[in-house]
């Protein structure tokens, strides 16, 4: 991989990082009552009137953010490996951040 093409790679991984660290934030920042109206009715499960994968998936965002994991779990089983995930990725970028010119802009 050329220099060019690694540091764009970075580039990209910073601005995903951050959305799912506004996402992580936002139960928080707004409220489980504020951010439960936010979003709308799943389009599958309204068209089909059957679940798609990610439904219940801001539901339990909301519940693991109350440490409700129980409800979590209930609303969708791959709410909290999902979470977890995420998670994680903020703690790698966290942590490579931390290191000396891994996030800068240098060539």
């Amino acid at each position: 991989m050329t220099r060019d093409f690694k540091h764009s790679l970075r580039i990209v991984w910073l601005v995903v990082s951050l959305g799912i660290l506004a996402m992580l934030a936002a139960p928080f920042a707004l409220g489980s009552e504020r951010l439960a109206h936010l979003f709308p009715v799943c389009e599958w499960k309204a068209k089909y009137g059957r679940e798609c994968a990610f439904c219940g998936m801001t539901t339990s965002f909301i519940d693991i953010s109350e440490g409700r994991l129980g409800d979590a779990r209930r609303a969708n089983h791959g709410g909290i490996p999902l979470y977890l995930a995420f998670v994680s990725n903020e703690l790698c970028v966290l942590g490579l951040a931390r290191r000396k010119g891994v996030m800068s802009c240098r060539h």
